[in-house]
């Protein structure tokens, strides 16, 4: 297994100077019901890491960002599901068989609350140092996870770490709801404006105190505003609202050296440049239904920003071997030159065949060592 020193220097080489390291770099996100499918594959414990099986080069660790520390409350439990209060304010129930909560109801009910929304102290060591049950960290479970900390001091001698911050739609759609949310920002775009700065300044303090604990070479901002038609609202509005934001984001986390990934699902292209102008130095996860395509995307884009993801989940998930190889080949076209680590468009879905998988991420460690020979 490699140290994390080889790791940092591909994934640096690769995503920020966009050259050519030895290798693409690998990583990937994945839902806890292929993880549990592929470990019963492959015969293994059930407490297997798939980052280190593989010797992937990225992980990403995140602290407890919920604006109120004491999160997902227990309302109501059964065998099948969960119902929790979160730390956003927001009432979610969690089917246990599903891999996406749902979200039933929200704390704020107008533009009129923002004003009254405290955020518990960002630097709190609970944050850190306690058990995490957040809803970021666990969307896709409902169970206790080491502490950050924890986490970071087991895995930073092996991977390069990239901590996260939510920017302030993200975080905003989780205290009042998407379709709240979507009204104020057209009848009440002042009190929206405002509260998005005061989220700014929260997640910055998060960002700050990862720094300070975690040697991190990068950090995820986690920002989903479009869908895979186009922006869930206009782009004038983002730039009046949230690329003030988000450029106090980039420029913190540039100032402490970081390489900074913004994570967008969806068809975000009528924002690309204004994304660009912000400072993000890495899109993710490059939805191929939204036609986000990594290979085209360079060819406009690949002088100023790199790109990570880009494998088509149903390809994944639905496809046959050969369609699978076809799609990572091509795929790959995008890291001529550097600037690109492959992954999936989103996450490795509880669907994805272990065997295939298993087949996919030995083709990429192959198909994807410099120079590419791709057939």
């Amino acid at each position: 297994m490699e140290k994390a020193e080889q790791k940092i220097q591909r994934v640096w080489t690769a995503l920020k100077e966009r050259r050519e390291p030895d290798r693409v770099p690998l990583t990937d996100f994945y839902w806890s019901g292929f993880l549990k499918r592929w470990r019963e594959a492959f015969n293994l414990p059930e407490d297997t890491d798939i980052y280190e099986y593989y010797d992937l080069d990225v992980k990403v660790i995140s602290p407890n960002m919920d604006p109120k520390i004491e999160s997902c409350i227990i309302l109501e439990r059964t065998e099948d599901y969960v119902v929790f209060r979160s730390g956003f304010g927001c009432t979610v129930k969690k089917v246990f068989s599903a891999p996406m909560p749902m979200f039933l109801d929200f704390s704020v009910k107008s533009a009129d609350d923002f004003a009254s929304f405290t955020f518990d102290d960002p630097r709190d060591d609970r944050r850190y140092f306690g058990k995490r049950c957040d809803i970021i960290n666990c969307g896709d479970s409902f169970g206790e996870l080491p502490s950050f900390v924890e986490d970071v001091e087991r895995n930073k001698d092996t991977f390069c770490l990239f901590g996260s911050i939510c920017e302030p739609y993200e975080t905003m759609w989780r205290i009042r709801g998407t379709e709240g949310l979507l009204v104020d920002l057209v009848l009440e775009k002042d009190k929206v404006q405002a509260f998005a700065e005061r989220v700014t300044d929260f997640m910055l303090g998060i960002a700050e105190r990862e720094i300070e604990l975690a040697p991190l070479t990068g950090m995820v901002i986690w920002g989903d505003v479009a869908y895979d038609k186009g922006m869930f609202f206009s782009p004038k509005l983002w730039r009046e609202v949230f690329f003030p934001c988000v450029k106090r984001l980039c420029d913190f986390l540039h100032r402490h050296g970081l390489i900074v990934v913004y994570h967008g699902c969806g068809r975000s292209l009528d924002i690309f440049p204004d994304l660009i102008e912000a400072g993000i130095d890495v899109y993710n996860p490059l939805e191929a239904k939204a036609g986000m395509d990594p290979v085209e995307l360079k060819k406009q884009y690949g002088d100023r920003v790199s790109f990570f993801g880009g494998l088509d989940s149903r390809i994944l998930g639905y496809g046959t071997w050969e369609d699978i190889e076809k799609e990572v080949l091509y795929k790959l076209r995008a890291a001529v030159g550097g600037g690109y680590m492959p992954a999936s468009d989103h996450s490795v879905a509880s669907n994805v065949d272990p065997l295939l998988y298993d087949r996919l991420i030995r083709l990429l460690k192959e198909q994807g060592t410099y120079p590419l020979r791709l057939s």
